[in-house]
């Protein structure tokens, strides 16, 4: 029997596996609930633990509404979460930090982690910057990390490339995150930042443009110089040249600036080139399907011993709820506890903290 006000859809499809072959209609299902229910994150105001909801004790705390049941765990309760787990997936933007600001208490709160003989991964959907620049990154937070600990969506661009034998020139509708992972791959691409598109003001010109023969993918990432001739050379070659791919970066629909403020994510140009193509693209950052095979293949990942730890519902808590893994929510990032606890119980969160460092038994 399916949960209160759980879609049939999400049920079925949650019940087909949670494993690293899950097949994708449980994230399908969840996006759409999503997107219904979270489209507009900035009306949402901060939690205030004890403010509306109730609290069971004053080290952990069930919320009840509507027979839908969540644990929300302070820097007491939260470290039992990782019980048997070998392996940590961070979200970074949100969960690490914000923009340039460093969550208080993160660099400990990994300090912590490692110690304790985890293994630690850090798995983003932001494709602004590769693998290398993560790395200056991180350090500039004051945090050590490798770059074979970072899975970017710039870098599982190529890396999918690579594992479906890719051997043509890309399209690029994105930056030089981008452009820097193709380059460590050896895949040859035109677009990016320097990418000047004849300008299609008018039909004449969209007739007579020819776009590079050589083109066997299109990929989405997030590209602030996005335009309309832009995006008529991505559908060009969609629509005309032979098997050419289409993959995005992720579909993140916005990202949380702080003060209140959300920047619309790669999410909104990839459905202008679905649209404006008539093609799906394959997402191969966290909200897609095959990120998570990956993972258990490259990295090693075992779903049972491994838990995610993110602040975004549709993409970090689904990753890890398709798969098996344990699934925890900081709220120091886009979704609230208003939103987890109004979500199906199949799309809930483990645990909700309020800080990453909570999850290391630091208070905030």
């Amino acid at each position: 029997m399916s949960c209160c006000r759980c879609p049939p859809q999400l049920s079925q499809s949650r019940s087909q596996g949670g494993n690293c072959n899950a097949v994708p209609h449980f994230r399908q299902a969840l996006f759409a609930y999503a997107t219904s229910r979270f489209s507009n994150y900035n009306q949402h105001k901060p939690y205030q633990r004890g403010s509306t909801l109730r609290m069971a004790s004053a080290a952990s705390t069930t919320i009840v509404e509507s027979q839908h049941q969540l644990t929300v765990l302070d820097h007491h309760t939260a470290p039992k979460i990782l019980d048997g787990i070998d392996t940590l997936l961070f979200d970074c933007d949100g969960v690490l930090w914000r923009g340039s600001e460093l969550i208080p208490r993160a660099a400990e709160a990994l300090q912590l982690l490692r110690a304790s003989g985890r293994r630690l991964f850090f798995v983003t959907n932001n494709a602004s910057k590769s693998r290398a620049k993560y790395v200056d990154k991180f350090k500039s937070l004051g945090l050590q990390v490798e770059a074979q600990e970072i899975v970017s969506s710039s870098y599982a661009a190529a890396a999918y490339l690579q594992s479906v034998g890719f051997n043509k020139k890309v399209f690029l509708l994105g930056n030089v995150g981008v452009q820097e992972e193709l380059d460590e791959a050896g895949i040859p691409w035109i677009g990016g930042e320097g990418f000047e598109a004849p300008f299609m003001g008018d039909t004449d010109t969209m007739k007579q443009l020819q776009v590079d023969p050589d083109i066997g993918a299109v990929v989405v990432g997030w590209d602030p110089h996005f335009s309309y001739s832009r995006l008529v050379y991505a559908s060009v070659c969609l629509r005309e040249l032979p098997d050419c791919l289409f993959v995005a970066t992720n579909t993140d629909a916005a990202d949380q600036l702080g003060g209140g403020r959300m920047m619309p994510g790669t999410g909104g140009l990839v459905a202008a080139v679905e649209v404006a193509a008539a093609r799906k693209a394959t997402v191969v950052g966290k909200g897609g399907s095959w990120l998570l095979p990956f993972l258990c293949r490259h990295l090693g990942v075992k779903p049972e011993r491994a838990a995610i730890i993110g602040d975004r519902l549709d993409t970090d808590i689904a990753l890890g709820k398709e798969g098996g893994l344990r699934t925890i929510l900081t709220l120091t990032g886009v979704n609230t506890l208003e939103d987890a606890s109004a979500t199906p119980i199949q799309l809930q969160p483990d645990a909700v903290v309020s800080s990453v460092a909570e999850i290391a038994g630091l208070p905030k």
